[in-house]
């Protein structure tokens, strides 16, 4: 069973999935985008020490991917991991951009990308190449999960928080300032999360390109369309 859930990355997307629930309910709660940063770079910085010290100490590493085998991928045992990559990402993002923006490539990077990866790996076989690593399965849950993340944030936690939890300028996109409905704006949101899942940067980990050009891209949308 062990073997099982690590081979499908079970305990690794379940984490991963987790992060875009948590982010909402730090929203719901009044958590504002400016108390995140700090807290984001701390725990890069951590993990960065973590896993510095363990290249350089063998015994090290090898109690440290032990005991973390159910979240480390094979080639992190002696590479940087994953979860340094997703800290500076979100730290960059929530540093630079407005609050839904930074919701929503949270929301592409939990739950988009890790649509993607389930349902490339299960269905790719029977669908086109995109690229030599993804295919056009994995693409298409991408979309069809961006869509879903940008009506689930724009038609409810929005409206239904936004005078609790809100302050003038923090949400860039609405239905009165923009050129696009919601519907748009989520087929826009959708095609969003499917590119930046599948485009390479010198071969930067994708934890770390998927958030900064989800909110690159979300951003000039709603910059190009604004009323």
């Amino acid at each position: 069973f062990r073997h099982f859930l690590i081979k499908h990355e079970i305990p690794r997307k379940a984490f991963h999935s987790s992060i875009g629930f948590f982010t909402l309910w730090l929203y719901v709660n009044g958590v504002q985008t400016r108390q995140l940063p700090l807290p984001l770079f701390a725990a890069f910085s951590m993990v960065f020490l973590n896993d510095f010290l363990r290249f350089r100490d063998p015994e090290f590493n090898r109690r440290v991917t032990k005991a973390m085998s159910f979240m480390m991928r094979e080639k992190e045992v002696n590479e940087y991991n994953g979860t340094l990559f997703y800290l500076l990402g979100l730290t960059i993002v929530f540093a630079i951009f407005p609050k839904d923006i930074c919701l929503m490539s949270v929301l592409l990077l939990s739950w988009a990308d890790t649509a993607a990866s389930t349902f490339g790996r299960q269905f790719g076989k029977y669908t086109p190449k995109i690229t030599k690593d993804k295919s056009l399965a994995g693409s298409l849950a991408a979309f069809v999960t961006g869509v879903f993340s940008c009506y689930l944030l724009y038609g409810y936690f929005v409206p239904v928080y936004d005078a609790t939890v809100n302050f003038p300028g923090d949400i860039s996109w609405t239905a009165e300032s923009s050129k696009l409905s919601v519907h748009s704006f989520a087929l826009a949101s959708g095609f969003i999360a499917s590119v930046s899942e599948f485009i390479n940067i010198f071969d930067l980990d994708d934890n770390f390109t998927i958030p900064v050009l989800s909110a690159f891209f979300l951003a000039a949308v709603v910059k190009i369309f604004h009323v």
